[in-house]
C-alpha cells in the first residue's frame, strides 16, 4: 500500500527519520503511526506539541537550510527537516569520487540552472553553494563536497540540463 501524504527527513542528534504527514494529519515516524498534532502557542516561535497524548511546548527558531533549534524540557536541540526529495538529492550530490581527484558535480535529475554562485578558478570548501538546479518546481542548491579549485562550470543560467549532465568541474587545491 502506498503512504500518502508529505515526505519529510527529519536527523535529530544524529539519529535519521522519515515522516510522513498524511492529508487527514495523521503522523507516521519511523515507520509507526503516531498520534501528533502542533499549534502555535504564542508569539516568539512559542508552540505545543501533542505526541501520543502528551503535550510538550516548544519554542523553536529557524536556523536556515532546513535546520531548527528547538527549546524543549529545558534543552535546545539541533534538528534538520528535509522535505524527502530534497533530502534524496542532497544524498546522491554528496557522494564523490572512487578514483583519484575529486568528483565532478552532476545533475541529480533534469532541471533548469537557475543561478550559478561559483566561479571558474574559485576555491571552494565542502557545503560552498556552486549552482541552483530548478527541478519539478523546486530549487535545488547543488554544493561542493570537497575541498577544490573549481575547474570548469560549462553550464549558465537558463540552461537546461539532463540526469547524469556534469555541472562543474573540480581540481585539488594544490593543482594547477
Amino acid at each position: 500500500m502506498s503512504e500518502r501524504g508529505v515526505r519529510y527527513v527529519v536527523e535529530v542528534g544524529g539519529a535519521r527519520r522519515e515522516v510522513v504527514i498524511g492529508a487527514d494529519g495523521s503522523a507516521r515516524i519511523g515507520g509507526r503511526r503516531r498520534a501528533a498534532a502542533v499549534a502555535e502557542a504564542g508569539r516568539g516561535g512559542g508552540w505545543s506539541m501533542l505526541l501520543d497524548g502528551v503535550s510538550v511546548p516548544l519554542v523553536a527558531r529557524y536556523a536556515g537550510r532546513g535546520r531548527w533549534e528547538i527549546d524543549m524540557d529545558g534543552r535546545t536541540v539541533g534538528v534538520r527537516v528535509l522535505e524527502a526529495r530534497e533530502a534524496e538529492i542532497r544524498e546522491r550530490t554528496r557522494g564523490a569520487a572512487g578514483g583519484t581527484g575529486i568528483a565532478p558535480l552532476r545533475a541529480p535529475m533534469p532541471g533548469l540552472v537557475v543561478r550559478v554562485d561559483a566561479r571558474e578558478g574559485d576555491v571552494v570548501q565542502p557545503g560552498t553553494a556552486i549552482l541552483i538546479v530548478e527541478a519539478m518546481k523546486m530549487e535545488n542548491e547543488l554544493r561542493a563536497t570537497a575541498a577544490a579549485r573549481v575547474a570548469r562550470i560549462p553550464v549558465s543560467p537558463g540552461d537546461a540540463v539532463e540526469k547524469g549532465q556534469m555541472l562543474a568541474e573540480f581540481e585539488e587545491v594544490g593543482g594547477s
